[in-house]
C-alpha cells in the first residue's frame, strides 16, 4: 500500500500543453503543492484523466531528462493509462539538494515536485 498518492487531474482551462495537474492527497493542496516525503516512502500517481500522462524528472532547467541520464533510483514510473495508477515509486534522495522536480514526459509543461527527507535516527535504546 502506498504512502503517497498524487492525483493526476485534468485542470479548468486545459491545453494541448497542460491538459492536466498534479496533485498530492493532501488537505488543501493544489496545483503547484509539493508533496514531502521521506525516503523510502511510495508514492503513486493516479490518473482521473482519460488521457495517458508520465511522470519524469526533468534538469535544473526544467527539461525532461533524457531516458539515459535518469540517474538509477529517479525513474518515477511507467506511462500510466487513463483512469488507472502508476507503479509504486520508493522515493530515494536526489544526488544534489532534496527536491525531486518532475513533469509529465508527454505534457512537460505539467510540473510537481516531491521534497525529500532524510529518516530521522531512532532514538537511543535504554
Amino acid at each position: 500500500m502506498p504512502d503517497w498518492l498524487i492525483r493526476i487531474v485534468p485542470v479548468a482551462n486545459p491545453t494541448p500543453a497542460v491538459p492536466a495537474a498534479f496533485i498530492p492527497a493532501l488537505r488543501d493542496a493544489h496545483a503547484g503543492t509539493p508533496l514531502t516525503a521521506q525516503v523510502d516512502d511510495i508514492v503513486v500517481w493516479g490518473n482521473t484523466t482519460n488521457e495517458e500522462h508520465w511522470p519524469w524528472p526533468v534538469d535544473a532547467s526544467g527539461n525532461p531528462l533524457p531516458d539515459n541520464r535518469v540517474p538509477p533510483g529517479l525513474r518515477l514510473s511507467d506511462p500510466i493509462p487513463a483512469n488507472t495508477s502508476s507503479n509504486n515509486y520508493d522515493v530515494t534522495m536526489p544526488a544534489t539538494g532534496n527536491t525531486i522536480n518532475y513533469c509529465c514526459k508527454l505534457h512537460p509543461r505539467m510540473r510537481g515536485q516531491i521534497i525529500v527527507t532524510a529518516i530521522p535516527p531512532a532514538p537511543p535504546s535504554a
